[in-house]
């Protein structure tokens, strides 16, 4: 998998500007408002880990899986330089198995949306049903179909010290795949390295998404606006779901 191969190593600069504490707070304003609470946490697609250290330090038993050996190469750094215990694994989300079950399954920054065919989808809910325990949750957000389609194929280019990334988008509407490709441009001492990389994700509808965590065995307990107690709209752009094992 060559997608976050390069970006690894600036991912976490580009993201600079998101509180994910904040995240991990409206998450568990999702537990409790259906009068759940979890101390184990597993996060997939964690990607350098920003969305568990904020659990870790509230003290969840922590661990996250990811198939970019580089991002996860980052996410032990962060971890071990913040002195907190996260369990890192590098794993397909569509096949692994821990040594035991969690309470809590959670997926963000569009993760999920990756998962470019319903049938691999199909596979990710099935996996993460295995890896919870009875009666815990599934909470996960996704890019909306509707602002997915919006994007405009124009070239952007984020300018930074040491760093230039342009980046070109595409969407096909009929299979509901967004496309960005990516070139990158990062100063390592004296000189620039170039690197190149393609990114690709489906957007799923809600009706899609909670079939197919049904046909999975969960239960689907709401679809949110994202950061909101409110249903998805048109000018949704990331939708927010729970669901539960029971």
């Amino acid at each position: 998998m060559n997608s976050y191969r390069g970006l690894a190593a600036v991912y976490d600069h580009l993201v600079a500007g998101v509180d994910f504490g904040d995240w991990i707070d409206y998450v568990e304003s999702l537990l409790n408002h259906f009068g759940f609470k979890a101390g184990s946490v597993l996060d997939l697609a964690c990607g350098t880990g920003n969305t568990l250290i904020p659990f870790a330090k509230r003290g969840y038993r922590s661990q996250g899986v990811d198939i970019s050996p580089e991002m996860i190469a980052v996410a032990r750094e962060k971890a071990f330089a913040m002195e907190v215990e996260i369990l890192y694994h590098v794993g397909d989300i569509t096949d692994f198995l821990l040594d035991q079950p969690v309470e809590l399954v959670t997926c963000f920054h569009d993760g999920l949306n990756y998962i470019d065919d319903p049938g691999r989808l199909k596979k990710v809910f099935n996996n993460s049903f295995k890896n919870i325990c009875s009666g815990g949750m599934f909470v996960f957000d996704m890019n909306a179909v509707i602002w997915i389609g919006e994007v405009d194929g124009s070239a952007e280019v984020i300018d930074e010290d040491g760093m230039t990334i342009i980046y070109r988008t595409a969407h096909d509407t009929e299979s509901s795949l967004w496309t960005v490709n990516l070139t990158c441009f990062v100063r390592e001492g004296e000189v620039y390295r170039k690197f190149t990389e393609t990114h690709q994700e489906r957007g799923y509808s809600p009706h899609e998404v909670e079939s197919l965590l049904e046909e999975a065995g969960f239960m689907p307990l709401a679809v949110y606006d994202a950061f909101s107690f409110h249903p998805p709209h048109r000018g949704s752009r990331r939708h927010f779901y729970v669901a539960r094992r029971p």
